[in-house]
């Protein structure tokens, strides 16, 4: 394997690795939320869920989609919604908008995956 052969897969793997970053930063906003704008572990909780329920129940849908087209920007937009889900919902002082930011955070997050398997299913054939 030579360096640019392999820069889709290594490109794949950061972005990758940022989204399922995203994915565990929610959880890891928990304390945040229940110390500084005094969520209760239930509302903070519901935070958390919001963005794996939504994830889970629409990655099938963004599977289903890359099956029968590529979607190649998919990757970046995907990315970056992740990452702007998670960051909103941070600095966000409502709890509603606190809820659409991340779920917003979990549809990028579910729309990343299928289209990066395919990609580097692409990307391995070279």
């Amino acid at each position: 394997m030579t360096p640019t052969r392999d820069r889709p897969l290594v490109l794949l793997s950061f972005g990758h690795a940022c989204v399922d970053v995203y994915q565990g930063s929610v959880a890891a906003l928990v304390p945040y939320f229940v110390a500084e704008r005094a969520y209760g572990y239930a509302a903070a909780s519901g935070v958390v869920l919001a963005a794996s329920l939504l994830s889970s129940l629409v990655q099938p849908l963004f599977g289903a989609l890359t099956d029968r087209w590529a979607l190649p920007w998919l990757l970046p937009v995907s990315t970056l919604t992740a990452g702007a889900g998670v960051a909103l919902g941070g600095v966000t002082d409502s709890y509603p908008l606190t809820l659409a930011a991340v779920a917003a955070g979990g549809v990028g997050i579910a729309a990343y995956h299928p289209e990066a398997a395919r990609a580097a299913r692409a990307a391995a054939r070279g």
